[in-house]
C-alpha cells in the first residue's frame, strides 16, 4: 500500500484525522492558487527574456514550480482520507499479519514486546500508511548503497508506550535539515511526491495521541532512525 494510494475514500472519520484532511485541502488550494500565478508570470518572462542565462534561470524556476505542483497533488490526495476508523489493535498481531508485505523492503522486523497483549487505539490502515512512509523514506536514503539495510523494530520503552522505529544505514540527516524534515513541503529530493510523507507521519502520530522523532542509530552507526511512539491501551480496555 503506497502512501499516496490509500483505498478508503468515504464519509468523515474521527475528528482529529478529519482535521488533517481539512488542513491538507486548505494547503492544496493555497498552493494551487500561488502556483497558477507564478507559472503565468514565468511563461510571460520566457517570451520577453531571450538571453541564454535568463532562459536557464527561468527553466530552473519552472522545474521548482513543478515540484510544488507535485506537493499540491499530494495534499489533495491526503484531503480525501476522512475514512479513519480507530479500533483496539494488537501490536504483535498487526505486524505478524503484515510481515510479508513489509519484508519486501525491510531486512529485519524485530518485535521486542514483553507483553503480547500490548494494544493501541488507531486505524490499522493508517498505521500501515505511516510505516510505509517511513520505509519509503529509508529506501530513498539508501538508494545509492550497494548493501542497503533497513530494519523495523517495535519496543515498549516506557509504561503505556509502544515505539515503532524504522532504521537505515543511509546518508543520515544533515544538521541544517534536522528541524524541518517533518514540515509540510520540505524535501531534499527533486520531483516526486515531495514533502508530504513525513508530514503525514507526524500528523497521524499526533492524531493517535503519539509523536514522531528522528535521530541517529544506536551506538553511532551510520544512518537514521525514525521513531513513532503511540500510547498503549490498558489490558482491561475494551
Amino acid at each position: 500500500m503506497d502512501l499516496l494510494e490509500h483505498p478508503k475514500i468515504g464519509s468523515a472519520g474521527e475528528q482529529a484525522v478529519s482535521g488533517i484532511a481539512n488542513m491538507a485541502r486548505s494547503l492544496s488550494h493555497s498552493l494551487n492558487g500561488t502556483i497558477s500565478v507564478a507559472r503565468g508570470n514565468l511563461l510571460l518572462l520566457k517570451t520577453r527574456l531571450h538571453d541564454p542565462e535568463s532562459q536557464t534561470l527561468l527553466q530552473e524556476a519552472m522545474n521548482a514550480l513543478s515540484q510544488q505542483e507535485s506537493l499540491a497533488r499530494s495534499f489533495s490526495d491526503i484531503s480525501y482520507w476522512e475514512s479513519y476508523r480507530s479500533q483496539r489493535l494488537g501490536v504483535r498481531d498487526f505486524f505478524e499479519q503484515r510481515r510479508d508485505r513489509f519484508a519486501q523492503f525491510v531486512a529485519e522486523i524485530v518485535l521486542d514486546i514483553a507483553d503480547d497483549t500490548c494494544a493501541v487505539n488507531t486505524d490499522p490502515e493508517y498505521l500501515e500508511l505511516a510505516i510505509n512512509a517511513l520505509i519509503k523514506n529509508a529506501r530513498e536514503a539508501t538508494a545509492n548503497l550497494k548493501q542497503a539495510l533497513i530494519t523495523v523494530s517495535v519496543t515498549t520503552p516506557a509504561a503505556n508506550t509502544v515505539a515503532i522505529a524504522v532504521s537505515d544505514n543511509g546518508r543520515g540527516i544533515a544538521a541544517q535539515n534536522a528541524g524541518s524534515i517533518f514540515d509540510a513541503g520540505f524535501s531534499t529530493k527533486n520531483g516526486g511526491h515531495a514533502g508530504a510523507g513525513l508530514w503525514f507521519v507526524r500528523a497521524f502520530a499526533a492524531a493517535a495521541g503519539g509523536a514522531v522523532s528522528a535521530g541517529v542509530n544506536a551506538a553511532g552507526a551510520a544512518g537514521t532512525a525514525m521513531r513513532v511512539t503511540l500510547p498503549t491501551l490498558e489490558q482491561n480496555a475494551a
